[in-house]
């Protein structure tokens, strides 16, 4: 008796693992685009990320009013870590003497949008540049939304993928822009 429960354990255990799906990783492109430069050092703070992007699966706004999420497609790291790493590709390391201003902020978009054309990619960023050395709770220097926006070449989630990392290249450029101007 005690064999073929064990032989029925056995068979749901392997029938389980015969239809776990596959699942996919997905980072940004963390290469340099060197679009961003300034004669600052922007240090990269924390970015947090609004509710819908504080999971793995890669979002997909489907109509103005419908989300849904890749099945198994994930990302490989927080949406926050991902924008922290890439935008400190972006702005280079810090150089001795230059003055510092630490940029953080919360990620608000960044998703596949469903278009009638095609996907989108669609990254926005809420941004607070504070002066080097201030605390999180001190007056930022300037607060800004940044949004960019690109067509992804072809309906799949990695031409989505590149084309939120060059939206990010586009933020991280803008964001150094005004950075220069404070």
């Amino acid at each position: 008796m005690k064999t073929g429960h064990a032989l029925v354990v056995l068979l749901v255990v392997v029938a389980g693992c015969a239809s776990t799906p596959k699942l996919d990783y997905y980072t940004v492109d963390m290469t340099a685009s060197g679009k961003a430069s300034t004669d600052l050092n922007l240090v990269v703070g924390h970015f947090a990320t609004s509710e819908k992007l504080d999971r793995t699966q890669i979002v997909i706004q489907q109509t103005p009013t419908r989300i849904d999420y890749y099945r198994n497609e994930r990302w490989a790291a927080s949406v926050g870590e991902m924008v922290e790493h890439k935008l400190v590709a972006e702005f280079g390391p810090a150089v001795e003497g230059r003055r510092e201003l630490i940029v953080s902020g919360n990620v608000t978009a960044f998703e596949q949008v469903d278009e009638s054309s095609g996907p989108r990619a669609l990254a926005r960023f809420e941004v607070a540049i504070r002066e080097g050395g201030a605390k999180r709770y001190e007056t930022p220097l300037l607060v800004k939304t940044y949004e960019a926006s690109r067509a992804a070449d072809s309906n799949n989630v990695d031409a989505v993928v590149r084309a939120l990392s060059r939206a990010l290249e586009t933020i991280a450029a803008d964001i150094a822009a005004d950075a220069d101007k404070l």
